[in-house]
């Protein structure tokens, strides 16, 4: 397939905003969500036209199917897990979504070897409370050869966690809240929690990737700025621009890497 620009799939995202919320099969969270992510999700679709054969992609963690249904209206079809299910089954029956109820920490991925051209886990590594070592030996099963894996996350060595820690903050969610307070959920006899559990480095993810056989096409930090800033926060799109001019002080981190043909 010919390569999609990051400008052409942010046009992509727009059209299918647009869609759903004219279809109404939005959730409530699904606005700020898409704003939010817009950035990120465009430079995967991008990436995967660049890298990927054309074929299936499976989308970890894919919630409300706006990826989803990006993926396909990009020219991919496409697949979709998440433990737990917000939409219908006639939702995904009606988008061509195949998809399946999965806890990736515990389960098999429900589909055989070699069945994807390319996998998407965007903003779920850092909530794993485990190893991912299962999840990724998964992913390589379920990947073909020279099939394209693409993980971003929250970069641990962005600007505002640096901010958080001049101010006595940590970088990651409010302590008492989330890490005394906070009650597991249970899954398969085993806790669980959906918490921020581990933030990562370029390196990591590059020695994350090459531990379960992959090999490393590009580790990037990424821009993750909001399409949207209402009222005072637009005063905050100088500051974001500013930040990103340090490639270290960027919101996020993006890999992609490919299983050996």
């Amino acid at each position: 397939m010919s390569v999609i620009s990051h400008r052409k799939a942010k046009r992509i995202l727009a059209d299918v905003f647009q869609k759903r919320c004219a279809e109404g099969t939005l959730l409530s969270e699904s606005e700020d969500y898409y704003y939010g992510s817009a950035d990120r999700w465009a430079l995967a679709i991008s990436y995967f036209s660049r890298y990927a054969q054309k074929g299936k992609v499976l989308d970890i963690g894919a919630w409300d199917g706006f990826f989803c249904c990006s993926l396909i209206a990009a020219g991919f079809s496409a697949a979709g897990i998440d433990w737990g299910q917000p939409m219908t089954e006639d939702f995904w029956k009606a988008k061509k979504i195949e998809w399946a109820d999965c806890n990736i920490e515990a389960d098999p991925i429900p589909f055989g070897n070699n069945t994807f051209s390319g996998i998407y886990m965007g903003q779920v590594l850092e909530h794993f409370t485990y190893s991912p070592k299962k999840p990724f030996l998964e992913f390589y099963r379920v990947l073909k050869p020279g099939g394209i894996l693409i993980v971003d996350v929250p970069n641990i060595g962005e600007w505002h966690n640096f901010y958080r820690l001049i101010r006595g903050k940590n970088i990651l969610y409010d302590y008492k809240m989330h890490y005394i307070d906070d009650e597991p959920k249970f899954y398969k006899g085993l806790p669980y929690f959906i918490r921020h559990n581990r933030e990562f480095t370029r390196n990591e993810l590059r020695v994350l990737a090459e531990t379960h056989g992959f090999e490393v096409i590009r580790a990037d930090y990424i821009n993750s700025r909001r399409l949207t800033k209402k009222g005072w926060r637009k005063l905050e799109i100088p500051f974001t621009a500013l930040r990103d001019v340090i490639p270290l002080f960027r919101k996020s981190i993006m890999l992609v890497a490919r299983k050996p043909f």
